[in-house]
């Protein structure tokens, strides 16, 4: 019953402060690349507050030591909106999903905010968007959060990384920053006052200076095994509330 009000009260106040604070500060000024940064600060704490979560962030430092850059972090549920808002950096935008647009209010906000749209069903429609990401980059200093296992695994552990996020980094020629979370979507308790704890690791930027697309795969396993590693002993430290 606690967690049904909870999510009751976390979509209201996403809906409410993405249509009228993030709405508003992107209606005015549209595709700046830190409309996203500014609306995060109004929804990462009361959001967390809301599902009873707390939040610690270890290594910060290495989301402005590398800039701009190629974040990549792993994918587990709608709370990932908290997460996310409590860690991004300012001039930092995202990859979504082409069916974000489609969601009332939140799409319209998505799109005006700066963030890049991606069409994983057709291969040519994700290449396009991966070279916007590019261009992003490397004409607007502009950093990008990317999610590479492309779509959400709530209970422990990764999905294979796709390797655009990597080959992008390549083009650019960015650094890679993982930022990993503990498993919180399948151990916290959003039935108990305390549910529980988000804990991120920001891990060291990973450089791709002499690298070329074909290394993009080796990339891809090397972060993904370094990131695994990190979740499993955030895991071990922050263990379920259920």
């Amino acid at each position: 019953m606690i967690k049904t009000i909870r999510y009751f009260f976390l979509y209201f106040y996403l809906v409410l402060n993405t249509g009228v604070v993030g709405l508003l500060i992107s209606l005015f000024r549209p595709f700046n690349t830190n409309n996203v940064w500014i609306t995060c600060q109004f929804l990462g704490h009361p959001m967390r507050l809301i599902m009873g979560l707390k939040y610690i962030c270890r290594d910060s430092e290495h989301l402005d030591s590398h800039r701009p850059c190629v974040f990549v972090s792993n994918h587990q549920d709608n709370v990932d909106l908290i997460a996310g808002s409590l860690t991004i950096p300012r001039k930092t935008v995202s990859l979504g999903k082409d069916a974000i647009m489609f969601i009332p209010i939140f799409g319209l906000f998505y799109w005006l905010s700066g963030n890049i749209f991606i069409n994983r069903t057709n291969s040519k429609k994700a290449k396009k968007s991966m070279t916007k990401v590019t261009n992003a980059i490397n004409n607007n200093g502009t950093s990008v959060w990317i999610m590479p296992e492309g779509t959400r695994k709530k209970e422990i552990g990764l999905l294979p990384f796709k390797t655009g996020a990597f080959r992008t980094a390549i083009d650019a020629g960015v650094p890679i920053v993982p930022i990993c979370f503990n498993s919180y979507g399948g151990t916290a308790n959003y039935n108990k006052l305390n549910a529980g704890t988000i804990a991120c690791q920001v891990l060291e930027p990973i450089q791709t200076t002499g690298l070329h697309k074909i290394d993009a795969t080796k990339l891809a396993k090397d972060c993904f095994d370094l990131m695994s590693a990190t979740i499993e002993q955030l895991d071990q430290e922050f263990p379920s509330s259920n």
